[in-house]
């Protein structure tokens, strides 16, 4: 238990760094963010409404208005970016839907909403919103999706060199706590990699592990620490992939042999009276490109497919296929027998070992 006594101590030795909002509209961009948030919407008349909440408890909610401007689809967003509940014209975003794979998608920003703060001034919360009409889902709940574009960053002396500090929010709520990330590099163009952790997590540099200690709710300052956690930076980089095992898994001379026609491959199962490894994956998806080249190359893969007639189905093309396999999630593997019935089923990355006992029911 730490006493207040050894509180004190650390925090007189801790490390402070000063921060402030970043400019999005730069080329700098942060290569980790979080899934975009959902404000679920209500139709009254022809125009969608809603809001989201965004700052410190009490702190009025951000309202949205979406509407139909000499368009089919929803292109004009109104947003109360001062929460005044008035709209003026640099609240009111237009844009062009553009069509993807079915999808109608319209995209607003970015947007930069003001955040009070604690001095009773306010901070840049600069963000992107997205709207998507499915035409095959016209009784899904409107919503709109958002996800952060900033990030507040510094630098500090660590040593006898310039560090550079960054921290943004991975939990969007626009406070900053322990939910949030944070990251520690040499070189401005460092903050950048995804590297960061947690604000409950440390982060190393040049080998020296620092700990967070406290952070300002509006992001204006950190405090941290260097300690010693009882083992290397390459120590932990092991214990922490999680495709480790995978990685050393012994390759095959050529991966599962994946088809890409649907109905050749149902016709090839119930011919051959082999189960079928159907693969539902989409062109952005990353841990269907991480399967692909880890775990559909591995010898021990290979082999356990070696009866099964293996295809792969673009959910974004074959849109039947995935409401008929109610597939939500990419990638979902499902395992069928030749006459089609389920025999097992799962959703996200599965590792070397996990796939061959899938295909073993």
């Amino acid at each position: 238990m730490i006493t207040a006594a050894v509180l004190a101590l650390t925090l007189a030795d801790s490390i402070t760094a000063t921060l402030t909002p970043a400019d999005p509209t730069t080329k700098d961009s942060i290569r980790w963010s979080p899934k975009g948030a959902a404000v679920a919407l209500k139709l009254q008349g022809k125009d969608l409404f809603g809001s989201f909440p965004l700052g410190a408890k009490g702190t009025e909610p951000v309202r949205i208005q979406l509407s139909k401007v000499d368009s089919p689809y929803y292109n004009m967003l109104w947003i109360d970016s001062n929460r005044d509940r008035q709209s003026t014209q640099n609240e009111v975003f237009k844009a062009t839907p553009t069509e993807r794979t079915g999808k109608w998608w319209s995209s607003f920003g970015p947007v930069n909403i003001p955040i009070p703060t604690a001095d009773g001034k306010s901070r840049p919360y600069p963000i992107n919103l997205w709207y998507v009409e499915d035409p095959l889902e016209p009784e899904a709940v409107p919503t709109l999706r958002w996800s952060r574009r900033g990030w507040h960053e510094g630098q500090v002396k660590l040593g006898d060199q310039t560090a550079y500090v960054l921290i943004t929010e991975m939990n969007m709520d626009g406070v900053f706590d322990q939910r949030d990330h944070w990251i520690l590099a040499r070189t401005r163009a460092g903050l950048w990699e995804p590297k960061s952790r947690g604000l409950e997590d440390h982060v190393w540099l040049d080998g020296i592990c620092y700990r967070p200690l406290g952070i300002d709710p509006d992001g204006m300052f950190i405090k941290f620490e260097s300690f010693d956690p009882g083992f290397t930076e390459a120590e932990e980089s092991n214990r922490r992939d999680p495709y480790l095992d995978d990685k050393a898994a012994t390759r095959a001379p050529k991966p599962v042999p994946f088809g890409h026609d649907f109905e050749a491959a149902l016709k090839q199962s119930k011919a051959e009276k082999k189960n079928m490894l159907v693969d539902f994956e989409a062109t952005w998806c990353g841990p269907c490109k991480t399967m692909d080249e880890l775990v559909y190359t591995a010898q021990a893969v290979v082999d356990a497919a070696k009866n099964v007639v293996a295809v792969k189905v673009d959910g974004d093309v074959h849109r039947d296929l995935t409401k008929k396999y109610n597939v939500t999630a990419y990638p979902t593997m499902i395992l069928l027998d030749p006459s089609g019935k389920e025999l097992n089923r799962a959703v996200g990355y599965r590792g070397v070992n996990e796939m061959v006992q899938f295909l073993a029911p």
